[in-house]
């Protein structure tokens, strides 16, 4: 009898060893496949809008350099057109209407061309005047021309690139749309949030404007001094995936500001980056600001280069204090770019 209990309760044993030690419990679930590539269209539309705004760029560069063109050649005319008026008023004054008073008052080019005539009645100095006036008044006009082929150029491109943020921006709502909770914050690049507080510190709106200084400029640093750490596009265990922004250690409470002018559009906690605030700028580009442990804007709040925003913290899912410093296309994660470039191009220089 004893030996078939002990019989028994091996069997029980042997049959629930696989139950106990021999598997393990399923990974949760990645978000789903339509989710995952909503987020791959979205960011190659993210490498055409960049593709997009250095077009854009160029054009505006190719813009200024006709217009300074333009602009010179409008004050060689009217020089021109003085000295052809003393010319005029010096032979009124010497018995009627010469020729350089009748090319004074021609109008345009074709004229001017007919007066050729007239010119070479007077000396060379009228003939030379009319050529070079001649000259002048086409330069202008075929530089006003590309001005004005430039100018159509780049409305294409400004219309092109609102259309792909516009896009970009779609689908990653419809891509967070799908996700779970749990998904959104494996999707935030940060892991899961562990230190998320309910009731986030919160200054009143606007009481921190006065912390700007007079004259500050048009694009600041995110925290005055600092250590860089993780940087963009970094992979490593900390992260569900790459990292998406640039790192600025600081210590707990440090000040952080907005780097432009700009709208709040998120200030609250939310998923692995904690406490954070979004500024979308007046270019159309987004700044993000993660694991605050103040926030000291609300959304919908306008702000100004240089204007404290919030104070450093570690929210969210952080190893210690400092700033998660992002550049979006779009509010939504999912559509960053390299941060360090995007602050070069705004003549701000991040030193390590």
């Amino acid at each position: 009898m004893r030996w078939r209990t002990a019989v028994a309760a091996l069997c029980l044993l042997l049959a629930a060893a696989p139950a106990v030690a021999g598997e393990r419990p399923e990974p949760p679930p990645g978000p789903p496949a339509r989710v995952e590539r909503l987020y791959a269209q979205a960011a190659r539309a993210v490498q055409a809008y960049e593709q997009a705004e250095r077009a854009v760029r160029r054009k505006r560069a190719d813009l200024r350099l006709l217009h300074r063109a333009a602009a010179g050649e409008r004050r060689r005319l009217a020089v021109l057109r003085d000295r052809i008026g003393a010319m005029a008023r010096s032979e009124y004054r010497n018995g009627g209407l010469g020729p350089s008073a009748r090319l004074l008052l021609s109008r345009g080019p074709d004229r001017l061309l007919e007066g050729a005539t007239l010119a070479r009645q007077g000396d060379h100095a009228q003939a030379a005047l009319l050529a070079e006036r001649v000259l002048a008044e086409r330069r202008l006009a075929a530089e006003t021309a590309a001005v004005d082929r430039t100018l159509a150029v780049l409305a294409r491109e400004v219309r092109r690139k609102d259309a792909l943020r516009r896009r970009i921006e779609a689908r990653l709502l419809r891509a967070q749309a799908g996700l779970s909770a749990r998904d959104l914050a494996l999707m935030s690049h940060e892991g899961l949030s562990a230190n998320c507080p309910r009731d986030v510190p919160r200054a009143a709106p606007g009481s921190s404007a006065a912390t700007r200084r007079h004259g500050a400029p048009h694009w600041v640093r995110p925290v005055a001094h600092y250590t860089l750490t993780a940087g963009y596009d970094e992979s490593g265990a900390h992260w569900a995936h790459r990292h998406t922004g640039q790192d600025f250690a600081v210590p707990p409470g440090t000040p952080v500001r907005a780097v432009g002018d700009g709208t709040v559009v998120v200030a609250g906690c939310g998923d692995g980056f904690g406490n954070q605030i979004v500024v979308r700028h007046d270019d159309g580009y987004c700044t993000h600001y993660a694991h605050l442990s103040v926030l000291e804007v609300a959304p919908g709040q306008r702000v100004r280069a240089g204007e404290r925003i919030g104070r450093s913290g570690n929210s969210g899912n952080s190893t210690g204090p400092h700033l998660h410093f992002e550049v979006r296309v779009t509010p939504q994660m999912g559509s960053s770019v390299p941060p360090l470039p995007w602050m070069a191009r705004h003549g701000v220089r991040i030193t390590r």
